[in-house]
């Protein structure tokens, strides 16, 4: 025998616990939780496609930031490239996870720009194209599971960045990378995440930011370890400048 309170007459009951209209009830309630609780958690699924950078798994959001280079013939000119060759696993790539579906629609938009190049190129695998617009969306193909991401900025004109932010989408599953290319700038300051020139608390809450909210607000320079994702490793970097260490 237990002794419980009758919430709707606010009185103390006896409830016999072998009693079979007790446990029916009990039976009821709990199955009656089970389902809402079923119906109120969302299915989780695989990720079926992902971003990568030399190889490595790069957080949505993730920036890659490249270094201009001179081109190799001796020209004079300065380049960006996303992929300096056909190794897949020396650039940027789409790379199929699981699934059947391996094509869907890919957007690139340049967000800024002060490279001033003469010619910005885009290919998603072998189909390439002149970027003569701020934002171009155009369908893909991921041939055999990988999909090279081509992204160029030829004869660079000016010191300054590039900023282009590349969606993919398949099926209902979208990503995103943002691509930097620059050329002249001064280095970012190590652990100064929104570029004012100084490291507070307040990169660490920009950081907070990216992993909870997928909020890159305000962001400049997010990936503090070079490791191509946002992750507390960033934030341990940022706390270890903050102590002096």
């Amino acid at each position: 025998m237990i002794v419980i309170n009758g919430f709707s007459a606010f009185v103390t009951q006896e409830i016999d616990l072998q009693n079979p209209i007790f446990l029916t009830f009990m039976m009821k309630k709990l199955l009656t939780i089970a389902t809402l609780l079923l119906v109120s958690v969302p299915a989780v699924l695989a990720q079926s496609f992902e971003f990568r950078y030399h190889g490595e798994s790069l957080a949505d959001g993730a920036t890659v930031t490249i270094q201009a280079e001179e081109d190799e013939w001796g020209f004079g000119e300065m380049n960006c490239y996303t992929n300096p060759s056909s190794d897949p696993n020396n650039g940027l790539i789409l790379k199929i996870l699981s699934g059947n579906e391996n094509s869907g629609d890919a957007t690139i938009k340049i967000e800024e720009n002060t490279l001033f190049p003469s010619r910005i190129l885009w290919c998603m695998g072998s189909s390439c194209m002149m970027v003569l617009n701020p934002s171009i969306t155009r369908p893909f193909t991921a041939e055999n599971g990988i999909c090279q991401v081509q992204f160029d900025a030829e004869n660079i004109q000016s010191e300054g960045h590039l900023l282009a932010t590349l969606t993919a989408t398949i099926g209902s599953e979208t990503h995103m990378v943002k691509i930097k290319f620059v050329y002249g700038e001064q280095p970012a300051i190590p652990g100064d995440v929104n570029g004012d020139g100084s490291v507070t608390a307040g990169d660490v809450t920009l950081l907070y930011n990216i992993m909870l909210n997928n909020d890159y607000t305000g962001v400049v320079n997010a990936d503090q370890n070079g490791d191509g994702n946002v992750t507390a490793g960033d934030v341990t970097t940022i706390y270890n400048i903050l102590l002096g260490n």
